[in-house]
């Protein structure tokens, strides 16, 4: 009793073995005979339990509100999903509708499965069971069940025309504007976008996969000729020797942090420097923006194979921005008269603890600023507040003027900085992109001392940036009220040159000509 015990709190670290009867899978099947079966929980657990028993289920409840009415095929595999009756995600009301002694439950949950336990009993359901605590039961041993991995030794047929994109979950970066690129240049490509919203809308041509369905994202990684990703691959996923990695990163032509091994090693994140590992091996192009783009992916992704310097394709939008200027200035209901000041602070994460982002507020002072800007550029001034994706949602909790718009959850940041006449950050790279166009950038790093020296290394002298830097509120307006544009535009000339950065807004094109000559197989070798 003590090591099962031990085993689900192993598992879950919430689960007592006291909250549920010592439920087996014998006494589920026998009481579920002649009773309509609903599974509690889409995603690892629900797929695991119907692809690997006989018979079928009325439905799949999800408490999650997003999910409520979507196709059950999105969360789960399809063989999974051919032995559930109802085929659109059920909210937990549709219990109700039954008569409590015909129904059974099955929580597949493999993280929430106590608080289902409880809500299912405070609604006077007492006839369910739980997967994960019958697994225990049944297998002493009990590995986990997501581990779903792909097969060093697959055998599944790659196809020739597919490919799958990663970019940080979302649609954006530089996969956005390289598959537009893509999608005019041919239309016999099979296009996978992995997603972590399923509820994201993408452009024709495109097929979405959730990510947390495990078993369709790895099929598709399985089978697909080129990966294209912005982040690492996971350690559960490998490639073949006929498939290709193309790694075009998370940033432009310029980074100003460490990143991959030259920051995993630095904290001394052992997983963190095995994905790195894992993915070293496995990649075969990286597509830079510059030569110091190019010398430092191979010091961080500790590559030394072919390096394709095109440029950025995500920056392409910087160089035409008209319709996207119109399109945030509508999405936003903003005057034509109003100037779009963009705020992007970075999150923190300490040196020595648990890698968790937080969200940091700078202080900085809304009502100066905008006053400041409004007495040097003209104009009425609205600022958009975009916090990192990974710590967005505390965008939410921020006081904010009436002059601040939270921009956090826009799917795209590059249209933003399109958008944007100014950008004020502290230590996010995307503080090189308005100056591709020569657009002012300011700093503001209250915290600049203790960043540096103690949570992230930089690959570039914080002072050898061409942008003015400022520590306290007074001295950012100090910094804006003696702004010069032309001496502003000498230093950047400076410094891109000295960089290597040469955007033209075609980075896109050349990107895309190469992933199509290597779905062709004609690209010729440098």
């Amino acid at each position: 009793m003590d090591a099962i015990q031990s085993i689900l709190q192993q598992k879950t670290g919430k689960f007592s073995i006291n909250e549920f009867n010592f439920q087996t899978w014998e006494d589920f099947r026998s009481n579920k005979e002649n009773k309509k079966v609903f599974v509690f929980g889409i995603g690892n657990g629900a797929e695991y339990y119907l692809e690997n028993n006989t018979g079928s289920v009325a439905g799949i409840i999800d408490n999650d509100r997003r999910k409520h009415g979507t196709s059950i095929d999105i969360h789960i595999s399809d063989i999974a999903s051919e032995k559930c009756l109802e085929k659109k995600v059920l909210n937990v009301s549709a219990l109700y509708q039954h008569n409590k002694d015909e129904i059974v439950i099955l929580i597949t949950s493999l993280k929430a499965s106590e608080q289902i336990a409880i809500q299912l009993e405070n609604s006077g359901i007492t006839n369910f069971f739980s997967l994960l605590a019958m697994e225990a039961l049944r297998r002493p041993a009990f590995g986990t069940i997501e581990s779903n991995d792909v097969p060093k030794e697959c055998t599944k047929i790659i196809e020739q025309n597919k490919l799958v994109f990663y970019t940080m979950g979302s649609f954006s970066g530089h996969g956005k504007y390289i598959v537009a690129q893509l999608l005019k240049l041919r239309d016999d490509l099979d296009i996978v976008w992995i997603v972590d919203d399923f509820t994201l809308k993408l452009p024709a041509g495109i097929r979405i996969v959730y990510r947390k369905n495990k078993s369709k994202y790895i099929h598709e990684m399985e089978t697909a000729k080129i990966w294209i990703y912005d982040d690492m691959v996971p350690l559960n996923i490998h490639k073949r020797m006929e498939q290709i990695y193309v790694q075009v990163k998370h940033w432009s032509s310029v980074t100003l942090k460490t990143f991959g091994f030259d920051l995993t090693t630095f904290r001394g994140e052992d997983t963190e420097i095995a994905i790195c590992k894992h993915n070293s091996e496995m990649i075969n192009y990286i597509i830079t923006g510059s030569k110091f783009d190019t010398d430092t992916c191979r010091s961080g992704f500790g590559f030394q194979g072919d390096i394709i310097q095109i440029g950025s394709a995500r920056s392409d939008i910087l160089f035409d921005a008209g319709e996207t200027v119109k399109k945030i200035y509508s999405y936003y209901n903003l005057a034509d008269s109003e100037k779009i000041l963009l705020y992007t602070p970075t999150f923190r994460c300490k040196q020595g603890e648990h890698y968790k982002p937080e969200a940091y507020e700078t202080n900085i002072d809304y009502g100066i600023l905008v006053k400041n800007l409004k007495k040097k550029f003209a104009g009425d001034w609205i600022v958009f507040l975009r916090l990192h994706p990974v710590v967005s949602e505390a965008s939410k909790t921020m006081k904010r003027l009436d002059c601040v718009i939270d921009a956090s959850d826009y799917p795209d940041s590059q249209e933003l900085v399109a958008a944007a006449d100014i950008m004020i950050t502290d230590y996010s790279s995307m503080m090189f992109e308005p100056a591709f166009i020569r657009k002012p950038v300011f700093l503001f790093a209250p915290d600049r001392m203790e960043y540096i020296n103690g949570e992230r290394k930089l690959l570039i002298d914080y002072d050898d940036l061409p942008f003015p830097i400022a520590e306290t509120n007074e001295a950012l307006a100090s910094r804006i009220n003696n702004f010069s544009q032309e001496e502003y535009e000498s230093k950047v000339d400076e410094f891109m040159k000295k960089y290597g950065v040469c955007e033209d807004g075609h980075a896109s094109e050349r990107a895309a000509k190469f992933i199509s000559d290597l779905i062709d197989g004609t690209r010729v070798k440098e």
